[in-house]
């Protein structure tokens, strides 16, 4: 499959399982979520679909939204046939990919690391003096005559 069309399969599955799920799958453990991401493998027989918590888990204890993405990957994965049932009469593909949910930790690995860059900004001492462009470029002047 080449590219473009496994990007139009992409953009397809995700706005499809965006206005389904919270529609008509009626599992309880199936929480308020964005789906973040897909990708779909070169022979389009499997899409990976990257999901968080609608709100990133704001308000939240770190546990209890661990445990809320685990729950609601576990409702996807077991509503996954009627998914992909669904998405067999919206697509025009031979095969139906197979549907896998994952966790999408990008927003919150990139929270950690700017915590981690504002810790080491803030332990670091400021410089007092800073020699001013001007000075140094006067200084190569007079080096070069």
């Amino acid at each position: 499959m080449n590219a473009n069309r496994r990007a139009r399969l992409t953009s397809v599955i995700l706005q499809e399982l965006a206005a389904v799920v919270p529609r008509s799958v009626k599992d309880p453990r199936v929480r308020p979520l964005t789906f973040t991401r897909a990708e779909v493998t070169e022979d389009g027989s499997q899409a990976t679909i990257f999901v968080t918590l609608l709100g990133g888990g704001m308000g939240l204890e770190a546990k209890a939204a661990e445990q809320q993405i685990h729950e609601s990957i576990e409702g996807l994965t077991s509503a996954s046939g009627f998914l992909r049932r669904h998405l067999g009469d919206v697509l025009e593909v031979r095969q139906i990919p197979k549907l896998v949910f994952r966790e999408d930790r990008g927003l919150e690995n990139a929270n950690r690391v700017y915590d981690l860059l504002k810790q080491i900004d803030e332990t670091q001492p400021k410089a007092e003096t800073a020699s001013t462009p001007s000075d140094s470029s006067e200084d190569s002047d007079q080096s070069s005559k």
